[in-house]
């Protein structure tokens, strides 16, 4: 088993949406996963409620501060990956995700705003880490590039390694459209009627981000 929390102390960065893209391309290869939606907006769970038959991944909602350990030790003792969607606020609940985490991402996108608050974000896991003594997998995932991708990309990851911040190499959400589509019609990147450049982004994050959740496990 693998946790996995998605978490930002911004809205708008596209965790959820990552959050469910992974979720899904990962039970297409037929691996078991769940989704904890921590967010208060729910959008997990109205994603799960439109994809009905169409995808095999298991969602737990209206997990709050009170119960979100609980469910993690549960869910991992059921699921290969356990991913945790968690409010856009430094909150308990985010606090209590990063310590059972095996990997923290952190959406994040190119703006200078956008980079503060990933900056205070790992701030949180730092914290945690010192708090558990023990070191915490987390990666920054870049989403939504802008048109001069290559300008821009390497700016911002020049500035959040300068930041000591290791970042994953792909990124994810070049294609607003196609995955804005999944709100509402619950069809994913991954699904057979997705769209297919969208597919090879979450298909290649998801990879990267198995690799490392292997070498977390091989170290341990």
């Amino acid at each position: 088993m693998a946790v996995v929390s998605i978490c930002s102390t911004k809205g708008g960065v596209g965790k959820t949406t990552l959050v469910i893209c992974l979720a899904d391309a990962f039970a297409r290869q037929g691996g078991s996963v769940v989704i904890l939606d921590a967010d208060p907006n729910g959008h997990v769970a109205a994603w799960r409620e439109m994809a009905g038959s169409e995808t095999k991944v298991d969602v737990i909602p209206g997990v709050t501060e009170g119960t979100i350990q609980a469910h993690i030790e549960e869910a991992s003792s059921r699921y290969s990956i356990v991913l945790v969607d968690l409010e856009g606020a430094a909150s308990q609940s985010v606090t209590y995700a990063i310590a059972w985490s095996d990997l923290v991402l952190m959406p994040t996108k190119t703006s200078g705003m956008d980079l503060q608050e990933l900056y205070r974000t790992y701030a949180v896991v730092q914290r945690t880490e010192k708090a558990l003594r023990r070191q915490i997998a987390a990666r920054a995932v870049f989403s939504q590039i802008p048109a001069l991708k290559n300008r821009v990309s390497s700016h911002a990851r020049g500035l959040v390694a300068g930041k000591g911040i290791p970042a994953l190499t792909t990124e994810i959400l070049h294609r607003p459209s196609a995955y804005q589509a999944m709100h509402f019609t619950g069809v994913t990147p991954a699904h057979p009627d997705g769209d297919a450049k969208a597919a090879q982004e979450v298909r290649a994050t998801l990879s990267e981000i198995l690799e490392i959740l292997d070498r977390e496990k091989q170290a341990a």
